[in-house]
C-alpha cells in the first residue's frame, strides 16, 4: 500500500532540508525529534514514524513539530502575502490563494460574508478522510489543521482568524472565519 500520509504532505520534503539547527539548539529537545523525523522522513512508513516519535517522546514530539511548522510555514506566508495581498482585500486575496485550489484538491465548502467577515463551512475535507482511513488524527490535526493558526497572520498582519470547531476533532464542519483586525489599519 502505498504510503499515503507522504504522498498528502510532500510540502513537508522541503521543509525538512532546512538544517534544523536553523530553528533549534543541537542540544534541544526539539532539535532531537526535529532530525530524527528528518532522517526517516520518506525512508519508512510515515505512520510507524509518526507514532514512533509520539510513543518515544510524548507530545513533546507533536509541540516540537508544532514548533519547526509555525516558524516555517510564517516565513513562507509572508512572502507568499507580500506578492499577493493586496490593501483592503487581504480576506479575498488570502482566500483565492490559499482556499481556491483546495476545491480541486476535493474540498468542499461554502463562504458566508457578514460584513467584511468571510465564515467558512468547510463540510469535505480530504486530509480528515486520510484521518479517518489511518487512524492518525491527532497527527494530522498537527500537520495540517494547526497550520492555519500561523498563515493567516504571515499572509497578512491585516487579518484575524478564529475557529471553534474541525470535523477531525469530531465536528460537523470546520469554522474558519477571517476577520479584519481592528488593531491592524
Amino acid at each position: 500500500m502505498p504510503d499515503e500520509l507522504q504522498a498528502n504532505f510532500r510540502w513537508i520534503n522541503d521543509l525538512l532540508k532546512r538544517p534544523i539547527s536553523d530553528f533549534f539548539k543541537v542540544d534541544s529537545p526539539e532539535h532531537t525529534i526535529l532530525t530524527r523525523m528528518k532522517n526517516e522522513w520518506g525512508k519508512r512508513d510515515t505512520a510507524e514514524l509518526l507514532a514512533g516519535l509520539k510513543k518515544e517522546y510524548g507530545n513533546k514530539a507533536l509541540q516540537a513539530v508544532d514548533k519547526f511548522l509555525k516558524l516555517n510555514i510564517a516565513r513562507g506566508w509572508a512572502e507568499v502575502g507580500k506578492k499577493e495581498a493586496h490593501k483592503g482585500t487581504e480576506i479575498d486575496d488570502f482566500i483565492r490563494v490559499l482556499w481556491e485550489p483546495l476545491k480541486e484538491q476535493g474540498f468542499e465548502f461554502t463562504i458566508k460574508r457578514e460584513g467584511k467577515t468571510a465564515i467558512f463551512c468547510v463540510k469535505k475535507c480530504p486530509i480528515y478522510e486520510l484521518a479517518k482511513k489511518t487512524g492518525m488524527h491527532e497527527w494530522l490535526y498537527h500537520l495540517a489543521c494547526l497550520t492555519d493558526f500561523y498563515s493567516t497572520p504571515a499572509f497578512s498582519k491585516k487579518i484575524g482568524f478564529k475557529r471553534t470547531k474541525t470535523l477531525i476533532q469530531g465536528h460537523g464542519c470546520c469554522d474558519h472565519q477571517y476577520y479584519y483586525n481592528k488593531t491592524e489599519k
